[in-house]
């Protein structure tokens, strides 16, 4: 089956130019953890997440995670950054599929690059889904 058919339509992206507090509001209003980056014409410029958020704030959070006691520290620092736009902290090589793979090329990928999800792009390079693990367990049943 091809990508195209199984992906989520859902085009929730982010620009370049949003501020950190206007993507946790989309994180928030959405539910999703992470985002596509796209410019004006639609292409993928970069993937942002939660995650890349937090180790803005405060670089080496998660490997001193366990010894936290205070999070004051964290939500002071994200104040500190809240109105940084994105593409300091987004990253910019991002793994896609054309939605004219198929589903087993995107499971392959999907598995070598330990990803839970894929942008699907169409041939020009603009941003038309996404194809996240559920599709394709969806897929197999």
């Amino acid at each position: 089956m091809k990508v195209k058919e199984i992906m989520t339509k859902d085009l929730t992206a982010a620009e370049p130019t949003m501020t950190v507090r206007e993507l946790i509001e989309l994180f928030y209003r959405s539910g999703l953890s992470s985002v596509p980056v796209v410019n004006e014409e639609g292409r993928i410029v970069g993937i942002i997440s939660e995650r890349d958020i937090i180790e803005g704030a405060l670089p080496g959070y998660f490997e001193v995670l366990y010894g936290i006691t205070d999070m004051n520290h964290l939500s002071q620092k994200l104040r500190e950054i809240e109105n940084d736009r994105i593409e300091f902290y987004m990253t910019p090589e991002v793994i896609t599929i054309e939605e004219d793979e198929d589903d087993l090329t995107a499971a392959d990928l999907m598995i070598r690059k330990n990803v839970k999800s894929l942008p699907v792009v169409n041939k020009d390079g603009i941003l038309v889904g996404m194809l996240r693990r559920i599709d394709l367990l969806k897929d197999l049943l």
